[in-house]
């Protein structure tokens, strides 16, 4: 295995971490799924309270 350089080390280093992001976003995705679901799917649909 070849070692990196320095530069390649900084580079790699100063990186926006995208694999991260990805998965926050489809995390939150998920979540925002799950919820409307169960706003709209379970508890709008059983109607005012009376």
């Amino acid at each position: 295995m070849t070692e990196l350089t320095e530069d390649e080390k900084r580079q790699i280093l100063e990186a926006p971490p995208k694999g991260t992001w990805a998965v926050i976003l489809v995390i939150g995705l998920a979540m925002l799924a799950g919820w409307l679901y169960f706003f709209f799917g379970l508890f709008m649909s059983h109607g005012p309270v009376a």
